[in-house]
């Protein structure tokens, strides 16, 4: 595993990526504290320069429980390159499956409405310990009701009416006006990933009709609405590649440049709000804006050097940027190699 951690880290940097935020802790075929140590004795031994957020499940609230009330310091080391995060739970499925849950039932599969991952009663359970122990929650939503479910349960520990935990929706996909309305309201996180329309654009009419599709993967309304809006690739679902995000979200095109003016392009992002989804926007949800996600003094020396101009090219050309230099922390952490 160790090994196929610094594997999976140096394809990050090699793609541009210097932080990422992942759920290796509840999710790896391992017990908790094995995955915690690993992890911990690479960065200990200085052995990645990746920036490491966990995100972590647990198969109970009593097993969070046992976690939350830990000695935190044996999870972490010296350096600020392994850093704790927040919760993180799964609500349903996918809308390739048909197994995200839906307000309305799949018009391409009548009387499913999808499945329901984690019931009301455990995400209430789970939600109400993160706000005891002042631990930022983020769930996997992607159904409309999904996604309305767990805006009630964050609705339920906000403070005062405000998130000042940052909790969030992972995914937040199939979405109408009202519900985009509510989300940015509560100021909640929409931690999103452009790429997944590269295969949804050509299912979602089938399943959800056109109506609420036009309303769904809304990256802009997410954020004129007010969310907090990051970009994410879901790797290793999808490849860790944040050009192919950056272009999908630009061009709402698929890989071979369909449809022809975008899909519902009034959700379009243009590459300023796009590429500021990515580093300022993910460092905003890790809460380290004030020193992530932006070349100036005073913060972190994390940049990467592309063959393209990402700001001058034809969008059409966004996907097929590549780096030539990463470096974290003002160290070359990974370089093109030249013949």
């Amino acid at each position: 595993y160790r090994e196929m951690f610094l594997l999976a880290a140096n394809f990050a940097l090699s793609r541009g990526v210097t932080s990422v935020q992942s759920n290796d802790v509840g999710s790896a075929p391992m017990p908790l504290d094995t995955v915690f140590r690993v992890i911990r004795n690479i960065y200990a031994n200085n052995r990645c320069p990746l920036r490491y957020r966990h995100q972590m499940t647990f198969p109970s609230p009593e097993a969070f429980i046992q976690w939350a009330e830990s000695d935190k310091k044996q999870y972490l080391c010296e350096n600020d390159r392994l850093t704790l995060g927040p919760l993180k739970l799964y609500k349903d499925g996918s809308l390739g499956a048909r197994t995200a849950t839906m307000q309305q039932e799949y018009r391409d599969d009548p009387g499913n409405f999808g499945v329901e991952a984690l019931s009301e009663a455990e995400m209430t359970a789970f939600c109400a310990l993160a706000d005891k122990y002042d631990m930022q929650v983020v769930t996997h939503a992607i159904g409309d009701k999904a996604i309305s479910d767990t805006v009630g349960n964050y609705e339920a520990i906000l403070r005062d009416g405000k998130n000042p935990l940052r909790h969030g929706l992972i995914h937040c996909q199939i979405t109408d006006l009202p519900l985009l309305e509510r989300i940015g309201r509560d100021d909640l996180q929409a931690m999103v990933q452009p790429v997944f329309l590269d295969y949804d654009m050509h299912a979602v009419l089938s399943r959800c009709g056109e109506a609420l599709s036009s309303t769904s993967y809304a990256f802009a309304s997410l954020k004129k609405l007010g969310a907090r809006l990051s970009f994410g690739t879901d790797s290793p679902v999808e490849d860790c590649d944040p050009f192919v995000n950056l272009y999908t979200a630009v061009t709402r095109k698929d890989h071979t440049g369909a449809p022809e003016g975008g899909f519902f392009p009034q959700e379009c992002v243009d590459i300023y709000d796009a590429v500021d989804a990515y580093p300022l926007g993910s460092a905003h949800a890790e809460f380290r804006e004030q020193d992530k996600g932006r070349l100036k003094p005073g913060y972190l020396a994390d940049f990467v050097v592309l063959d393209t101009d990402l700001f001058t090219c034809d969008p059409m050309d966004i996907r097929s940027a590549n780096p030539v230099l990463t470096v974290v922390g003002g160290e070359v952490a990974w370089r093109k190699e030249t013949l």
